[in-house]
């Protein structure tokens, strides 16, 4: 079975939700002994670790930073469309793992759906109409959570049959015991895995909630990712804070890191806290679930299908609910431990290889139809 690969957004995202899920799934895929890949990662950034030997053809070329950011989404189309031409007599499935789509597909066309914010949350034309084209013509649709599968049979005329849903898994990184290094402060933290700048993260109702409970005094308040700098309104709150501090250092922390580093942030975390409005799916209180941390998240959108009964939930408009569930989690060591335990089993039910194995089954059933 022969399956065709377009990731565009190798040339656009150098790490993130979507390219790590474009990973993992050609990585589990190439398990798969019956199918010859191949794979056009094009004018890549992302920083994913493919190798040669997963598949027939392998077209990859890392360009130069000479090129900018509109020449080289135009010269990655341009060799995508050329590369597929060499392929189409062979009829195999167009796998588009962000939207980019041929013009005729010789064979069955199979397109990724991650989540709906350009067309709920934002007024993007132009991106809507490319996402719409592809979902139109797919033969099949991965949708990575019901969520989102929801949200995409309201919004497109799609048959939902056409529709599967894969979850996205987690590392078995995530799940390394951990006698681990304690964050360079040694103070206990509070933890937060993502953007801060799009309103839908919901990022200023927890700076808001640690700074009126006054947690800064017992607790630092971690950050992984995300921009390099706070927002200028953010910025004024911490520091409005700090001469409480006595001349301490800002309790806000801020961290780039790897894998095997977020796995030990998880792991000494207090409570990993996920306030996001949207998500498509949320793999970082997935992460944080089997690295051993308790998790707090919005009890909206794909989150309450991500962490089930393992996590608490909050409704993301009452700072007050996100305060009574942080206070219970700080002053209940009992609940915190069974979440911990909860987390762990729940964090397990959830693989890459899963995710592979109901794609590859569907490929099945294209061919076979």
């Amino acid at each position: 079975m022969k399956v065709f690969f377009d990731s565009k957004i190798s040339a656009i995202q150098s790490r993130g939700g979507i390219s790590r899920i474009a990973f993992e799934l050609i990585h589990s895929l190439s398990k798969k002994k019956d199918l010859e890949m191949s794979f056009y990662r094009g004018l890549y950034q992302d920083k994913y670790p493919y190798k040669k030997e997963w598949f027939k053809k392998y077209y990859a070329l890392k360009p130069s930073t000479f090129f900018n950011s509109r020449l080289v989404n135009f010269l990655d189309s341009l060799g995508s469309a050329g590369v597929y031409r060499l392929h189409a007599k062979d009829k195999p499935i167009y796998h588009s793992l962000y939207h980019r789509i041929p013009k005729k597909s010789t064979g069955p066309l199979v397109v990724h759906a991650y989540d709906l914010i350009q067309e709920l949350l934002y007024d993007m034309p132009k991106s809507v109409e490319f996402k719409k084209k592809s979902f139109l013509a797919a033969d099949l649709i991965v949708s990575i959570s019901q969520s989102t599968k929801n949200d995409l049979c309201k919004l497109y005329p799609v048959d939902p049959d056409k529709i599967i849903v894969a979850h996205c898994g987690v590392d078995e990184i995530f799940f390394k015991d951990s006698n681990v290094l304690k964050p360079e402060n040694k103070r206990p933290y509070m933890l937060y895995v993502g953007g801060r700048g799009y309103s839908y993260k919901n990022f200023n109702l927890l700076l808001d909630t640690f700074i009126g409970k006054k947690y800064f005094f017992d607790f630092d308040l971690l950050l992984v990712g995300g921009e390099k700098e706070l927002t200028p309104e953010q910025k004024e709150k911490v520091k409005n804070t700090l001469w409480l501090g006595s001349g301490r250092r800002s309790w806000l922390v801020q961290e780039f890191c790897d894998d095997e580093r977020l796995t030990q942030l998880y792991n000494n975390a207090t409570v990993f806290i996920y306030p996001s409005h949207y998500e498509g799916f949320g793999i970082p209180p997935l992460e944080a679930m089997a690295a051993g941390c308790p998790v707090i998240a919005c009890n909206i959108s794909s989150l309450p299908e991500v962490v089930g009964d393992a996590g608490l939930l909050f409704n993301p408009e009452d700072q007050n609910d996100l305060a009574v569930k942080i206070e219970s989690i700080v002053t209940d060591k009992a609940l915190a431990g069974s979440l911990v335990e909860k987390g762990k089993v729940r964090a397990r039910q959830f693989t890459w290889d899963a995710m592979a194995g109901k794609v590859y089954q569907a490929y099945l059933g294209l061919k076979n139809n």
